[in-house]
């Protein structure tokens, strides 16, 4: 058994602890001073459910999620319908607070699970050890502790990813903002209750919603320099199809989040002696295919499939990295280009809504099959 830390305490942070704890290792969890921004909501897709199976929470989550139907792909300008994929495969919706719930209460039962509500300040790794040895974390209150291995889930900005490659600017922007916000559905038409998620494409804009619970997720996706002040009206206009939005936004005093959307892509190096990276310290997804969680989750099961069936926790941590930085390597480059074609605007937007109408579900499906098959190890956790 080996002694492991685990920095963050966000769905990635708190999965891949449960992962290293149920492969028979004692765990520190250094889940933070302030407690992670747990608003909205979440999409899984089928690879998501295969790693929450592979966790042994498949059916603890299918109990606070709602399993959608299908993806509905229309039209922002003429509100057509330009593709309908029916889904065959568990895909749901999450409150993102649902989704943690259900990992802090797997946590518990882990008694080889310890959590500590401090911040990493400093990592450090013997000299002359580059791939094996001991890693010592000083946390924000002074203490020093060594431990075997560090799984290094803190965020992009963290300590995590400036250990294992350090940028000068760690922290990028793609130009995009996503406002989001949660509407009551009995304010709204019947059909934004129907368990659909439903992806409207507009002109350099994206609209995407699906219902969570008693309430309707909705992310609105555009360029930073028009979420100015009044871009609901402009953008929920009376002759729009999602105009309804534009009247509840203010009966409802819908309160939006704006996150900066960082671009696709993933850290240079994966590993650094005793320490790994693992969600959004690994990769940055944007929610253009709906595998942000996903794939933070699916670093936690391919950490558990290492840890184990490896006898030494540098062979485990090596096995990882070299499988994980290939397989989402390929998710980013699916992602990056949707976000680029759901960016189109002018007459580029138009060939769009006629290329996808005319490939219809096929297409659709052929694009996703690949992203939610993309890591091999979590094939045979498919029938959940």
């Amino acid at each position: 058994m080996a002694r492991l830390a685990v920095s963050g305490g966000g769905i990635a942070g708190m999965a891949s602890a449960l992962a290293a704890a149920q492969a028979g290792h004692e765990v520190t969890l250094f889940a933070g001073r302030s407690t992670p921004n747990l608003v909205g909501g979440v999409q899984l897709a089928p690879n998501g459910w295969a790693a929450l199976a592979r966790l042994g929470l498949a059916d603890r989550a299918r109990a606070v999620s709602l399993r959608l139907a299908d993806i509905m792909v229309r039209s922002l300008d003429s509100g057509s319908t330009l593709i309908r994929l029916p889904l065959h495969d568990t895909y749901a919706s999450f409150d993102r607070a649902a989704l943690a719930s259900c990992l802090a209460e797997a946590l518990e039962t882990q008694t080889s699970v310890r959590v500590q509500h401090l911040n990493l300040d400093h990592i450090h790794q013997q000299a002359g050890q580059p791939h094996a040895g001991q890693v010592s974390l000083v946390t924000d209150d002074g203490a020093s502790t060594s431990f075997d291995g560090l799984v290094a889930a803190d965020g992009a900005a963290g300590p995590g990813r400036q250990h294992v490659a350090p940028s000068a600017d760690p922290v990028r922007t793609s130009g995009k903002v996503a406002m989001r916000a949660q509407i009551p559905l009995a304010a709204l038409p019947a059909g934004f209750a129907l368990p659909s998620s439903n992806l409207w494409l507009g002109r350099g804009i994206h609209v995407v919603h699906y219902p969570i619970g008693a309430m309707m997720n909705l992310v609105v996706t555009l360029p930073a320099d028009r979420a100015t002040p009044g871009w609901q009206g402009r953008l929920f206009s009376t002759n729009s199809p999602l105009a309804c939005l534009a009247k509840c936004d203010v009966a409802c005093d819908v309160e939006w989040a704006t996150t900066p959307l960082p671009p696709a892509g993933t850290a240079g190096c994966w590993r650094r002696g005793s320490v790994v990276l693992a969600g959004e310290a690994a990769h940055s997804m944007p929610p253009h295919l709906a595998q942000g969680a996903g794939q933070g989750l699916q670093d936690a099961a391919s950490l558990r499939h290492w840890l184990g069936t490896q006898d030494d926790v540098a062979t485990a941590f090596s096995g990882y990295a070299r499988a994980r930085a290939g397989d989402v390597a390929r998710i980013v480059r699916k992602a990056d280009i949707s976000g680029r074609i759901m960016g189109l605007s002018g007459p580029a937007a138009q060939l769009r809504d006629i290329a996808l109408n005319l490939g219809g579900p096929r297409l659709m499906q052929n694009w996703l099959a690949e992203v939610w098959a993309a890591d091999p190890q979590l094939a045979s956790s498919r029938g959940f």
